[in-house]
């Protein structure tokens, strides 16, 4: 039972994941919480672009089971000119595009490769959401070694990898995808990607990372895209 006295029985039992999945969710997560149906995280950061890091805003819904997001973020490219970015994924359908000014279309893709990528991404993401470990049975957990585990889903016939590490306080500080595809002009590349994460702390009693920095390890070297903070977190309709 949840706190307030609403009937949770189908939770995933913490001891039937894999040992350093407990530890972090026993980290992050009380022994007795209230599972939200949704979770909007607000972000503020810069993503580089053309080898200039430009400054954004960004409000993600995120919702389980099974696991969907729907990302939107403000981008200022100069005075008086914006864009509108989004990505998400949801009921087998994943897309990412831009939109000037919110308005312009600046190109959208809603390919197979656009859903694996964002599947993966939305694993990555999971040391946000770890009350979703609990309710979404879509996902697959395997042991790796006391401080890394993986966790597997698919949808629409993509699939996706992700493999966590967590320090020795539990804390997750690093996701690694070894392939999550990218875009290019003529079509798509894929190659390992990972986020790294810090400076844990609490938002409605629950422990996440506030800062992420992600990374694609192409084969001229890293390219660092994104970098963000975590400035605010809101559960929505709690689960009965």
């Amino acid at each position: 039972m949840t706190h307030d006295g609403s009937d949770q029985s189908n939770l995933i039992l913490r001891a039937s994941l894999p040992s350093a999945a407990q530890r972090w969710l026993d980290r992050a997560l009380p022994q007795s919480l209230d599972i939200p149906s949704s979770i909007r995280i607000e972000q503020e950061g810069s993503l580089e672009i053309r080898a200039r890091w430009t400054p954004f805003k960004a409000s993600g819904v995120y919702k389980a089971p099974p696991l969907s997001f729907n990302w939107r973020a403000r981008l200022r490219m100069m005075p008086g000119v914006w864009i509108i970015a989004e990505d998400g994924h949801e009921g087998g359908q994943g897309w990412g595009g831009a939109r000037l000014w919110g308005i312009v279309s600046m190109g959208k893709r809603t390919d197979p490769e656009v859903l694996r990528a964002q599947l993966v991404r939305n694993l990555g993401e999971l040391p946000w959401l770890p009350s979703f470990a609990l309710i979404d049975s879509n996902l697959t957990w395997a042991d790796v070694s006391e401080t890394l585990f993986e966790v597997r889903c698919s949808a629409a016939g993509q699939e996706a990898m992700v493999r966590f590490e967590i320090d020795a306080a539990g804390d997750v500080i690093r996701a690694y995808s070894p392939s999550r595809p990218y875009d290019l002009p003529d079509g798509y590349a894929q190659a390992p990607w990972y986020y790294e994460f810090s400076d844990h702390r609490e938002f409605g009693g629950v422990r996440i990372p506030v800062t992420a920095v992600a990374t694609f390890e192409k084969e001229d070297g890293p390219w660092e895209y994104f970098r963000g903070r975590v400035t605010s977190v809101t559960y929505g309709t709690i689960l009965s």
